[in-house]
């Protein structure tokens, strides 16, 4: 199955306390969300947070947001302006684009497919 990504540009770097405000965001709006343990010997495993409090520091978050039977993965790292989203397509709008939608500060939404846009902002030290 082909999967669809997005890549939401914020306006300011993400720090701890964004991290958790879109953490909040997530929670209020979809069934569970799911931290990646940070670090090599965690493998892939997940932990389900509760409340942003829950949130492992770390400088690369990987987050699973569940909807239903759906699901959409997150990347971010601390200190950039950039969220990626993974997720499999839909007829309506894709949980990994929906996951972006609400969040505070995004400036521009761009798709996976637009190359010239992801390597402009490759360019610009934003991915």
């Amino acid at each position: 199955m082909i999967s669809r990504g997005y890549v939401a540009v914020l306006a300011e770097p993400h720090t701890d306390d964004s991290i958790r405000k879109i953490i909040e965001s997530w929670l209020a709006r979809f069934e569970r969300v799911e931290q990646v343990v940070p670090g090599v010997q965690a493998g892939n495993t997940t932990t389900a947070l509760q409340s942003p409090k829950d949130l492992i520091p770390s400088d690369h978050l990987q987050f699973r947001v569940i909807l239903g039977s759906d699901f959409a993965w997150a990347y971010l790292t601390r200190g950039r302006r950039v969220i990626e989203t993974t997720g499999l397509p839909h007829e309506k709008i894709s949980l990994c684009l929906d996951i972006l939608l609400e969040l505070a500060g995004v400036t521009e939404i761009v798709d996976q497919h637009d190359d010239r846009r992801l390597d402009e902002l490759e360019r610009d030290g934003l991915m």
